[in-house]
């Protein structure tokens, strides 16, 4: 597992997430890309975007220090070590579609918004990559502080018209490979008296 693979296994969770709503809804005809939101990356109409802006630590970022992991081997032994903590980040995304007209645009965002919302958390058979652990869970939340000036300043850092858009985040974990060698514990002691 290349765990460091999990960023760009992200983008294609969301991807996937999303093209699979718009086909189940009906709207087979309907591009989703995960490329900056530029009409030059715009081959097909209609196009939902689920661009990638950002990457940024998770509030209450803390002194990481390492932890003791307890794990089963196949064949049932129980082994212990200690493990680099986990680092906790945030994936901030920016969803705008693109359509033949106003009203398609509408109707767009809206299923995207609905995908989401039954979608909060991403597990299982949902996350696409090798980079997942069997328990991982992708929470997926709307970001409550962004308004229009955040819209505004993102498109025109591009250089394009403005467009219907929503500001989403997924909070993900990057796992360190760095262990301990293999901690014995005693589980019993034999003392003898002679």
């Amino acid at each position: 597992m290349s765990q460091f693979e999990v960023i760009k296994d992200i983008g294609e969770t969301v991807k996937e997430l999303l093209k699979n709503s718009f086909v189940k809804t009906g709207f087979t005809t309907v591009s989703v890309n995960i490329e900056k939101p530029k009409k030059d990356n715009i081959k097909n109409l209609p196009t939902v975007s689920a661009y990638m802006f950002n990457l940024a630590f998770a509030p209450g970022y803390k002194e990481r220090t390492q932890h003791l992991v307890t794990t089963q081997t196949k064949d049932g032994k129980i082994v212990e070590y200690y493990q680099d903590a986990p680092l906790y980040m945030h994936a901030n995304y920016i969803v705008s579609v693109f359509g033949n007209t106003p009203g398609e645009e509408n109707l767009l965002i809206g299923l995207a918004v609905k995908t989401f919302l039954e979608n909060p958390i991403l597990e299982g058979d949902l996350l696409k990559g090798d980079s997942f652990f069997p328990d991982d869970k992708l929470n997926v939340y709307p970001n409550l502080q962004a308004d229009f000036n955040d819209v505004l300043s993102f498109w025109r850092s591009l250089n394009e018209e403005v467009r219907p858009s929503l500001f989403y985040y997924v909070k993900f974990r990057i796992e360190s490979d760095k262990k301990s060698d293999e901690i014995i514990r005693v589980t019993g002691r034999e003392v003898s008296i002679k």
